[in-house]
C-alpha cells in the first residue's frame, strides 16, 4: 500500500462552520493515495472538556474508543475510487466533514451535499476519549458502529450495518436495521433493536429488551427483567435475576435461570426452562415443553409436543396450574409434602393413560360425543391449589420427586 502526499493543509472554513457552533483549532487537513483510492482525512485533538459527544453522519463507520489521555483525538477519512485525480477530488469535496464544539456537545458530521454522492464515498470515523468521560450518541446511514471502555451512556444508529459495544458504564440504546448486535459488558440497562439480524449479550447490570425481525437473540446475564422477541429466530436467556418475557415467530426457547416469572411463547418451536422462581406461562404452536425446578404456578400450553414439568415445594406453588397438550404426553413430578389438588383428563383415552405414584382417584367416563375420557383426582399433602392437566390420547404421568442426599 503506498501513500502519496497531495496537500498538507488546515481544514477550510467553510467545511467546518456549524450554526451555532465553535469550530476547533488544531486540526489537519490532507489528500493523499492509498492503493487504488484517493483519501481525504482529517485529523485533530480537542482539549476542552466534552461533557458529551455526537457524531452525525450520511455514510461510514464509526469506532470510539477510551483513551488513557484526557483529550479527544479524532481522525476522519473519505475514499473515493477514480482514474482522473481532478474528477476524484472533486468527488471527495461533495462529502464535507466538520468538528465543532456547540452548547456543551463536541459535534463531528459528515454530509454528503450531492444527490447519489454517498453511492461513491466511503468514510469511516476514529475517534479516541478519556475514559471518563461522558454520553456519546452515534448516528450514521450506512456503516458499522463501534464503543468500547467508555464511562458514559451510549446511543447508536445506523441504517445499515453491525454495532459492537464493549465495556460500556452507562446505559446503551443500539438500533440498526440491517445488521448483527454484539454487546459484551453494560454497566446498566440496554436496548437493543435490528430490522434483521442476531443480537447477543454478554451482560448487563439493568432491564434488557432486544428484538430482532428475523434472527437469534442471545442474553447471557442480566441483574434485572428480560424482554426478548425475534420474528423468526431462537431465543437464549441464560440468567435474569428478574422476570423473563422470551417470545418467537417460529423458533425455539430456552431459558436458564429466573429469579422472576418466565412467560414465553413460540409458534414453532420448544420451550426449555431450567429454574424460575415466579412461575412459568409458556405456550407453542408445534413444540414440547421441558419445565424444571418451577417455584411457582405453570401454565404450559403445547398443540403437537409433549410436556415435562417439575414443580418444587414452595409458597409460591400456592396458585393453580394447568397443563395442556392436544398431540402428546404430560409429566409432572413434584414433591410429596406440596400440598396440591391434582385433576388429570386424558381425551379419547384407549385403555389405562393415567400413572401416578401418588393414591389418586382414577375413573372413566364418556363425553356428550360419546368419546371415552379418563380422570385422575385427589390431594397430595392434604390438597390445595388445583394443578390441571390434560391430553388428547396421549399419557399423563404423576412422579414424586425422589430426595437428594448431599454427598
Amino acid at each position: 500500500m503506498t501513500r502519496r502526499p497531495l496537500r498538507n493543509a488546515l481544514v477550510p472554513a467553510a467545511l467546518l462552520a456549524v450554526a451555532a457552533s465553535s469550530p476547533l483549532r488544531a486540526q489537519d487537513a490532507r489528500y493523499y493515495a492509498e492503493g487504488r483510492y484517493l483519501v481525504h482525512e482529517i485529523t485533530g485533538v480537542v482539549r476542552e472538556p466534552a461533557p458529551r459527544i455526537r457524531v452525525e453522519t450520511d455514510l461510514g463507520s464509526v469506532t470510539a474508543r477510551a483513551s488513557t489521555g484526557g483529550e479527544v483525538r479524532y481522525r476522519i477519512r473519505v475514499r473515493a475510487r477514480g482514474g482522473d485525480e481532478a474528477a476524484t477530488r472533486r468527488l471527495l469535496d461533495e462529502m464535507q466533514m466538520s468538528a465543532a464544539m456547540t452548547g456543551g456537545v463536541l459535534l463531528f458530521r459528515g454530509q454528503a451535499v450531492a444527490p447519489g454522492a454517498a453511492r461513491d464515498l466511503s468514510a469511516d470515523f476514529e475517534i479516541e476519549v478519556p475514559s471518563a468521560s461522558g454520553d456519546i450518541e452515534i448516528v450514521t446511514g450506512v456503516g458499522d458502529i463501534a464503543a468500547s471502555g467508555l464511562a458514559g451512556r451510549a446511543g447508536l444508529s445506523t441504517r445499515g450495518g453491525n454495532i459492537t459495544v464493549d465495556r460500556l458504564g452507562g446505559a446503551l440504546k443500539a438500533e440498526t436495521r440491517g445488521g448483527n448486535i454484539d454487546v459484551g459488558k453494560v454497566g446498566a440497562g440496554a436496548r437493543l433493536i435490528t430490522a434483521g439480524g442476531n443480537v447477543r449479550l454478554e451482560s448487563a447490570a439493568g432491564e434488557v429488551v432486544a428484538q430482532t425481525s428475523g434472527g437469534d437473540v442471545v442474553i447471557r446475564n442480566v441483574t434485572d427483567q428480560v424482554r426478548a422477541e425475534t420474528g423468526g429466530g431462537n431465543v437464549v436467556v441464560e440468567s435474569a435475576d428478574g422476570d423473563v418475557s422470551a417470545h418467537t415467530a417460529g423458533g425455539s426457547i430456552n431459558v436458564g435461570r429466573s429469579r422472576g416469572e418466565v412467560t414465553a411463547a413460540t409458534a414453532g418451536g420448544s420451550i426449555r426452562i431450567a429454574a424460575a422462581r415466579g412461575g412459568v406461562r409458556c405456550e407453542s404452536g408445534a413444540g414440547p415443553i421441558i419445565l424444571k425446578a418451577i417455584e411457582g404456578p405453570i401454565r404450559a400450553v403445547t398443540t403437537a409436543g409433549s410436556i415435562q414439568a417439575e414443580l418444587l415445594g414452595t409458597a409460591r406453588a400456592l396458585f393453580d396450574s394447568d397443563l395442556q397438550t392436544w398431540q402428546g404426553d404430560v409429566t409432572l413430578e413434584l414433591p410429596g409434602t406440596l400440598a396440591v389438588s391434582i385433576r388429570a383428563v386424558v381425551d379419547n383415552s384407549q385403555g389405562n393413560r393415567i400413572s401416578s405414584d401418588f393414591p389418586l382417584h382414577v375413573y372413566r367416563e364418556a363425553e356428550d360425543a360419546g368419546r371415552p375420557v379418563e380422570i385422575a383426582e385427589g390431594p397430595i399433602a392434604g390438597g390445595g391449589s388445583v394443578v390441571k392437566i390434560r391430553t388428547v390420547d396421549g399419557h399423563i404421568a404423576i412422579l414424586k420427586k425422589k430426595k437428594t442426599t448431599a454427598p
